[in-house]
């Protein structure tokens, strides 16, 4: 979760506190003249008439979901009753959640579902991908699904670059930075791995009616704002701005203070994870889900199975501690709660959604969630640590590779 980066980051600040104590006075001198970077100046209303202008845009896109998946299995159902498909279709969605650092472990998943013989309980080809903040990261690699892009992904967990974050120089808390640090290895790997080819395949899995989404957070709006990136790729191809793509990717990670914040199309943007730890179509009114408009456009055809399979990139509960009564470790210990709940709730509404569907209409929705065991322990204390990334790697894949590691029922 992106709380648990911003508090361990607090941790590996404060084991420096007696540097702050000897430079602030400098900050106190400082701080008057290091104003952040300036950005246009809106009125409330032109503030207002924006957030307006742009909810009708998400809401239009998010109306624009649902019928692309019920064409996608209107097209397999079509091939099943052809004899085409030896089974009906499955609608399957892979929801990636929030975790820094921690990534390691649904990276690591992914590869070791890879060994599961053909089945069931086989890592499918999901006709959804979401992924928010180090998910974001990660969905890419997993909507494309191939043994390579699961390694490529892995490998970014398993070696991570020295540079892959970087604090800005000893006056690193000025209130002109926009964050604390830099990430020109993180950005390197994006860039590298995301590339022309990279965003052709995604297109071309999009014209199938497979979708790649990402959640960020939008703090001019005050909202989140869930991207479709197989859009994004066949917009920034055709305009030649491949970078694009790479910000609302990095902007999903942005977390606040810590990781540079992104500016897309003149609004900022940090993780999605401070909106929504987990990206499972909260906001899609009911009449407008799946089962909702298959029913509709086929009432006499049953309503596909659907399947979300939820990676949560930390533990449902932290381990117990004895928090100090500092300021910091306070701030670190409640950020971190404050994100895990919110993401326990999430997934509480989504079993309820899921049973909600059933009871109306019939429906057939399956939820299973894998996470970190919640006795598990980092080997070693910091962050983006590659003995720890590489552990929380190898649970992922041991993990991964056992179809008895998900669960079922609700947190």
């Amino acid at each position: 979760m992106a709380s648990l980066i911003v508090g361990r980051v607090v941790l590996a600040i404060m084991s420096v506190r007696n540097l702050f104590k000897c430079l602030l006075f400098v900050l106190l001198i400082l701080a008057a003249g290091c104003g952040p970077a300036l950005r246009p100046s809106l009125s409330q209303q032109e503030l207002l008439s924006a957030r307006e202008a742009s909810d009708r845009l998400v809401n239009a896109e998010i109306k624009g979901f649902t019928p692309r998946l019920v064409t996608r299995a209107k097209q397999e159902y079509d091939d099943y009753v052809l004899g085409v498909r030896s089974e009906p279709p499955v609608i399957d969605a892979l929801v990636i959640s929030g975790g820094g650092d921690w990534g390691a472990f649904g990276a690591g998943f992914l590869k070791g579902w890879g060994r599961v013989p053909k089945g069931s309980m086989a890592r499918p080809e999901f006709d959804v991908v979401t992924g928010v903040s180090t998910g974001a990261l990660i969905a890419p690699f997993a909507f494309l699904g191939t043994e390579r892009t699961i390694d490529q992904v892995l490998n970014m967990y398993r070696e991570p670059r020295p540079d892959i974050v970087k604090l800005r120089g000893l006056l690193f808390f000025l209130p002109r930075y926009a964050s604390f640090t830099r990430i020109p290895g993180l950005e390197r790997d994006i860039a590298e791995a995301i590339d022309s080819e990279f965003l052709n395949r995604i297109v071309r899995e999009g014209r199938r009616n497979r979708m790649l989404l990402v959640n960020t957070t939008n703090l001019d709006d005050g909202d989140m704002r869930a991207w479709d990136v197989v859009e994004e790729a066949r917009s920034a191809l055709r305009t030649g701005d491949v970078d694009r793509v790479h910000r609302i990717l990095l902007a999903s990670a942005a977390v606040p203070g810590v990781f540079p914040p992104r500016e897309i199309d003149g609004r900022l943007y940090v993780d999605g994870g401070v909106t929504g730890n987990i990206l499972y179509g909260a906001r899609t009114h009911d009449e407008d889900s799946f089962s909702a408009v298959w029913k509709k456009t086929y009432p006499d055809l049953p309503i596909p199975k659907q399947r979300y399979w939820v990676i949560l990139n930390n533990q449902f509960r932290f381990l117990p501690q004895i928090t100090r009564q500092t300021w910091a470790a306070i701030m670190r210990r409640s950020t971190n709660l404050a994100t895990q709940s919110a993401t326990v709730n999430a997934l509480r509404h989504l079993y309820a959604l899921a049973e909600i569907s059933k009871l109306k209409r019939g429906a057939d929705v399956e939820i299973r969630v894998i996470s970190v065991p919640a006795d598990w322990t980092p080997p070693k204390p910091g962050v983006f640590v590659k003995e720890t990334m590489n552990a929380l790697a190898d649970l992922g894949e041991r993990m991964g590779a056992n179809p008895s590691s998900w669960r079922t029922e609700p947190p």
